[in-house]
């Protein structure tokens, strides 16, 4: 390959322009897989999108309306006249084919598109000022759009009689495993409220700070872990480092408080625990060693394509994941949108799409805004996410974290947290109330049985 080429054919973009021309109605399947900016001459480009608008404007476009459209719009003789339109019908026997011609075109397109990406990333090498950090994240960013732009030529589309056999391979994986079709979250009440944390999905976590989003993510993971013993939990942790998120995995496991474990100040019993619940854990290949399955991602910057692309990474060493956490949202960094609130619609749809490219949820913990705070009520809802409104609209399930001792030292609701399920884009909403023990920041259910007063705050077994 020299310095000059360029990836490109002619012949093709001529067979699906002389193909439109001859079967306009092949022009709904050609629009969703192909721009104007596919086609690499610039006559090809003026004549496509000379066809874009008089599809859109309810015209046919054949060799007469199209040559006067573009004769209005363009110099048509400097784009080779009505004979290189007539060239194009003529030399074009039929548009049966024509949706071969539209992948070669998409996919010279895209090697194109990569080609220049290159071009510039040489550029960005030569500059006095540049840093391989500024240059990866460059790459990154680049290489995403371009992944993102893909997509437009992927088709997804399924008949009705497919998607009704797929509904229901799915009803009967759920009959078989007890009406659980998604990753079980360890907490019976709210497996039965969502089924599970289902394929695809975007679930954010959210809660204001001291609440326990990080333990109850960190729960989730465990248990996804013990529930689903042949996959694996991806966790990105862009606030805390690798180290701390195993203190608290082993304080949680072994009963020893975080404070005596952070220290080693732990008596002999506590020491026993810690060492048998290492065994056990690492003996399991859930966290350490060979056959981990509890991969953590302690790195600080992440953009949407860095993150996407350890993902894949991670699937191909690890295999498909039950379970990916990041913590937190809005530490993620996408730099080339013009706000925060952009940024964060951008994040948003990068994790949204991502659970859908490995078919497994997608658990995103959140801030949420100080007003909050203001509200007699401090129980939080979706206007109290922060940074963007493309949270609640991309996210399949919200849930909140509420503990009333955060803000009432002597509430009688001592140990109890609400996860409040405020959204559920396919199920109910409502508040399942769990016990959250601060020496071990653990959340757990309570036992079948146990009510609450809430006249007086506590709780109680029938």
């Amino acid at each position: 390959m020299t310095e000059c080429y360029i990836p490109r054919s002619v012949d093709a973009e001529q067979a699906v322009l002389g193909g439109l021309m001859l079967d306009n109605d092949r022009w709904d399947e050609v629009v969703l897989m192909l721009r104007g900016e596919d086609f690499s001459l610039a006559v090809h480009r003026v004549i496509f999108r000379s066809m874009s608008e008089l599809a859109v404007s309810g015209q046919p476009f054949d060799l007469i309306t199209l040559s006067e459209h573009i004769e209005k719009m363009h110099n048509i003789e400097a784009l080779g006249g009505f004979a290189y339109l007539a060239e194009l019908s003529k030399n074009t026997p039929s548009a049966a084919n024509i949706m071969a011609y539209v992948r070669i075109v998409a996919e010279k397109s895209m090697l194109r598109q990569l080609q220049e990406t290159g071009n510039s990333l040489v550029a960005d090498v030569a500059s006095p000022d540049a840093t391989p950090r500024a240059v990866l994240e460059s790459a990154e960013r680049r290489l995403f759009s371009l992944s993102q732009t893909g997509m437009l030529h992927e088709r997804s589309e399924v008949s009705l009689s497919s998607a009704m056999e797929l509904a229901l391979r799915q009803l009967e994986e759920g009959l078989r495993a007890g009406g659980m079709t998604g990753t079980p979250t360890g907490f019976d009440e709210l497996d039965e409220m969502t089924c599970g944390l289902q394929p695809g999905d975007l679930i954010l976590l959210a809660a204001r700070p001291s609440m326990g989003k990080t333990a109850l993510g960190l729960t989730l993971c465990l248990n996804a872990l013990r529930e689903r013993t042949d996959e694996t939990v991806f966790l990105f942790s862009i606030e805390m480092s690798r180290e701390q998120l195993i203190l608290r995995t082993l304080s949680m496991l072994s009963r020893v408080e975080l404070t005596r474990l952070r220290s080693s100040m732990m008596d002999d019993e506590e020491w026993a625990r810690l060492t048998a619940t290492m065994g056990e854990f690492m003996q399991e290949g859930t966290f350490a060693g060979e056959g981990n399955r509890l991969i953590i991602d302690d790195t600080s910057s992440q953009t949407p394509s860095s993150l996407r692309a350890s993902a894949r990474r991670y699937v191909r060493l690890y295999g498909r994941p039950s379970l990916i956490m990041v913590d937190y949202l809005q530490l993620i960094r996408s730099p080339d949108q013009e706000n925060r609130t952009q940024e964060i619609a951008e994040i948003s749809r990068a994790l949204k799409s991502l659970g859908k490219e490995l078919g497994c949820p997608v658990l995103a913990l959140s801030q949420l805004n100080r007003q909050v705070e203001q509200r007699a009520d401090k129980r939080p809802n979706n206007g109290d996410l922060r940074d963007s409104g493309a949270l609640e609209q991309d996210a399949d399930l919200i849930m909140f974290i509420y503990r009333d001792e955060v803000y009432n030292p002597g509430t009688l609701d001592k140990g109890v947290a609400e996860i409040i399920v405020s959204k559920q884009r396919q199920g109910p909403t409502g508040t399942i109330r769990v016990s959250f023990d601060g020496r071990y920041t653990l959340f757990s259910p309570f036992e079948r049985g146990w009510n609450f007063d809430r006249s007086g705050g506590n709780a109680y077994v029938n």
